[in-house]
């Protein structure tokens, strides 16, 4: 483990220059953030969620993970001014035990295997957060609670340390599997509290690439593209907030129309 074997990712070699480039010419994520905004026509989801017990949640979070089957480059993360091959899926989000302003928000981190379907993403994801729920605490939380109770320097110094050895790839197995930011995508679904996709900021810490957010289910218009028409159906709006070290802008084009279709036709998660 180090620079060229990470315990989380596998160091690409052959890739274009201009990728290469990159790193150099956008050192943070932050330099490097692109947006992205869909509108998901939910007209056939409405009805297989209401046929097949699995909420809209779900089905963002398995179209996702295909994103990351299909379209390798989006599981891919830049650190050191390297690009890596993430060797695992996963997908971080908080939870909240109800919509109330005083529950408290945990951390969770959700593993997937390539072929996983729609309903064990589902069943994956409701175990874990019951898990996490119980608790009322994921393992990273109470690592940052100790942080936040030590001095300021001393903290900023644990960090300093941190962020060293993960550009030199030098942070543990354990370590990294417990921290949700250090994940494919991390999401937030906001469409759950009554409110509309955000485009949410990129981590600097940790080696998410993509961020993105889920919206609420309202009615909107949508073209009918055979006819050239309008009709007013069932919408949820989607933003993502993409590394664009990672991949070029055809690819990631690509790649977000095969996750629209993904969303609209559910039953290809199967």
């Amino acid at each position: 483990m180090g620079i060229y074997n990470r315990a989380d990712g596998k160091y690409i070699k052959d890739l274009p220059t201009y990728i290469k480039f990159f790193p150099f010419l956008m050192r943070r994520r932050h330099d490097a953030s692109i947006y992205f905004s869909q509108k998901i026509d939910l007209t056939k989801t409405m009805l297989y969620m209401k046929n097949n017990d699995v909420k809209i949640f779900h089905i963002f979070l398995a179209s996702l993970l295909k994103l990351g089957v299909e379209k390798p480059a989006f599981n891919r993360f830049v650190v050191g001014k390297r690009v890596y091959q993430r060797n695992y899926l996963a997908i971080g989000f908080m939870a909240k035990a109800d919509h109330s302003e005083e529950a408290s928000e945990v951390s969770v981190k959700v593993f997937f295997d390539e072929n996983d379907t729609l309903k064990k993403v589902r069943d994956k994801v409701q175990e874990k957060v019951d898990i996490v729920k119980q608790s009322g605490t994921f393992n990273v939380d109470k690592s940052i609670d100790v942080l936040t109770r030590l001095p300021k320097f001393l903290t900023t110094f644990i960090f300093f340390v941190l962020r060293t050895l993960d550009h030199f790839g030098l942070l543990s197995q354990s370590f990294i599997h417990d921290n949700p930011l250090f994940v494919s995508a991390y999401v937030t679904n906001v469409g759950s509290i009554g409110l509309d996709a955000p485009f949410h900021h990129m981590y600097e810490w940790g080696t998410t690439s993509l961020f993105s957010s889920l919206g609420k289910i309202r009615k909107d218009y949508i073209v009918c593209e055979k006819t050239e028409t309008l009709k007013v159906t069932d919408t949820v709006n989607i933003t993502f907030t993409i590394d664009e070290r990672i991949a070029d802008g055809i690819y990631m084009a690509n790649a977000l129309n095969d996750f629209k279709k993904y969303m609209e036709n559910p039953e290809l998660l199967e």
